[in-house]
């Protein structure tokens, strides 16, 4: 059976009847708006400090630091320590850019035992020769036989004695004529040419035996560099239908890299050539 149907049941029903929730919502609002308005003041608290970090401060709080009326540092009246040698050198002057007044010597600094000391003046005058008496002469203190010779070099009104010195008659030496100029030689070959060597330059092929001794003067007198040294071959060849030809041939070389380096300056010149054995 239902408790709703039961009168036993039914205060239950009647004293809760009027039980909202809405009231307990209401109670926090003030709450929730305090924590929210303490989250705004930490959070503008925090950005606050972290803006004046970099600001730069004006300056007013600079401390300052006054002079004392009494010199910090003074020179003791007994220095002691250790003493240096030399300091007074005006060398020192130039590094720590002092200035000292130049140095005078007085005549009072001049020591007189350093000083020669000489004797009264001596007569040098001719004619002033009184005192021909062996002795000492008053007047200057030497003895008679040395102020004579002193007076009689110092006579210049006596004539002047030269000294004849007979000198040996020198003949003109005769000079090497000059040598004679060292015979030129010959320039070396550019090439090592060899009579003795298997291997050949084949330049050109001609029709008549004229042909090629001409084509030998005309080239070796153009690069005489060149065929300084060479040897002339003109091989006859019977080639049947095609005719006789006169093969023009320079050489001879003992390697064949030799009459290929031959044939590459050749080849440089604007000639052709080729290289061949026999």
């Amino acid at each position: 059976m239902s408790r709703y149907r039961n009168a036993d049941a039914s205060p239950f029903e009647d004293d809760y009847r009027g039980f909202e929730i809405r009231d307990d919502e209401t109670a926090r609002g003030p709450l929730i708006l305090a924590l929210a308005i303490g989250v705004l003041l930490v959070f503008g608290a925090v950005v606050w400090n972290t803006y004046r970090q970099g600001v730069r401060s004006t300056g007013a709080g600079i401390p300052s630091v006054l002079a004392e009326a009494q010199p910090y540092k003074r020179v003791p009246e007994v220095r002691g320590g250790l003493e240096v040698r030399d300091t007074e050198k005006r060398f020192y002057d130039q590094m720590d850019a002092s200035e000292r007044a130049p140095e005078v010597a007085g005549e009072g600094d001049i020591d007189d035992s350093a000083v020669l000391q000489g004797g009264p003046p001596i007569e040098l005058r001719p004619g002033m020769d009184d005192s021909s008496v062996e002795g000492d002469d008053p007047e200057n203190g030497m003895p008679n036989a040395v102020a004579d010779q002193v007076r009689e070099l110092a006579d210049l009104s006596r004539p002047e004695t030269r000294t004849t010195i007979d000198v040996a008659s020198t003949s003109p030496v005769q000079l090497p004529k000059s040598l004679p100029a060292p015979p030129k030689r010959d320039p070396l070959p550019a090439f090592a040419f060899n009579s003795d060597g298997d291997y050949l330059v084949q330049v050109a092929a001609f029709r008549t035996q004229d042909a090629a001794e001409t084509a030998w003067k005309k080239a070796s007198a153009a690069h005489p560099d060149l065929y300084r040294g060479a040897g002339k071959r003109i091989q006859r060849a019977d080639l049947g239908a095609k005719g006789v030809f006169y093969r023009l041939r320079i050489g001879a070389f003992l390697e064949k890299s030799e009459a290929s380096a031959f044939c590459d300056a050749l080849k440089a010149t604007g000639d052709n050539c080729i290289v061949v054995s026999g």
